[in-house]
């Protein structure tokens, strides 16, 4: 799990359980099945139904992407075409086919297989922008997924209270109960505030910056690809490609050569 979510996830409960705590109140009065039950169950629902079946069935892997934080390393693909393009201008086109076997990104693979099967660069270019708009397509919809649960788990909040309220009024006979039953039902609002602004909202904001860092890296290879088939330099390529990173991480084209061990780059593509 990333470090980032388990740090904001702490600060988050943590502020919650001080207030409490200072306010002389128990942690357990927050707690309420029915509660649960009917936002998490409500929103899920009301949100499936807005989405095709395929597009749900996407959602548990998005959501393990989301939780590891994995994105795709720029250095590393920077240092995987530096190579690339060296084989290519010492030895042809065709002496990448070797390199390839090293490579585990398969958008990189896609396009450098390409040009190494005699593509002209408009149909190399093609081949790459049609793949980018399919990923970028598959992670909007799961983004905007979580976005909507963010927005419908309130209104669940909303309904559950009302429903509560409901319950309450029509046991006005007993006025020692009214207390617990207005708290019980201004639990399932807490609960679905929590849920959107804690859970469901982050996700999405996670979600599309790791969309934002892979979309960089597959113009980044498109860019890469394109220059090697054009036949530019190995060293012009490398420095073209570094103003993609940090000056601090710009090692040039004979730096990443000597890279022995680069790591593998994580897919993310929902």
């Amino acid at each position: 799990m990333d470090a980032g979510l388990i740090v904001g996830l702490v600060l988050s409960l943590l502020g919650i359980g001080l207030s409490m705590v200072m306010d002389g109140a128990s942690m357990g009065a927050l707690v309420s099945t029915s509660s649960l039950v009917m936002v998490g169950l409500g929103t899920f629902g009301i949100t499936f139904a807005s989405y095709r079946m395929a597009d749900v069935k996407s959602v548990p892997k998005a959501l393990m992407v989301g939780v590891k934080g994995q994105v795709p390393d720029h250095d590393v693909v920077i240092t995987q075409l530096a190579e690339l393009a060296d084989t290519a201008r010492r030895k042809g086109i065709l002496a990448m086919e070797d390199g390839l076997e090293g490579v585990d990104n398969d958008f990189l693979r896609a396009g450098v297989q390409g040009v190494i099967d005699g593509l002209d660069p408009d149909a190399v270019a093609q081949l790459l922008d049609t793949e980018m708009e399919a990923v970028d397509d598959r992670h909007h919809v799961v983004i905007s997924f979580f976005r909507s649960m963010g927005g419908f788990a309130p209104t669940m909040g909303m309904v559950g209270t009302v429903v509560g309220l409901v319950n309450m009024l029509g046991r006005l006979e007993d006025p020692s109960q009214l207390g617990a039953g207005m708290a019980l039902a201004l639990l399932t609002t807490l609960y679905g505030v929590l849920f959107a602004n804690m859970v469901f909202l982050p996700i999405a904001s996670r979600l599309t910056r790791l969309h934002e860092t892979e979309m960089s890296v597959m113009n980044m290879v498109r860019d890469g690809v394109l220059a090697i088939q054009a036949g530019v330099s190995p060293r012009i390529i490398v420095e073209r490609l570094e103003g993609y990173l940090t000056p601090d991480r710009r090692v040039g084209h004979k730096g990443r050569l000597e890279k022995q061990d680069a790591a593998p780059t994580n897919e993310v593509a929902a």
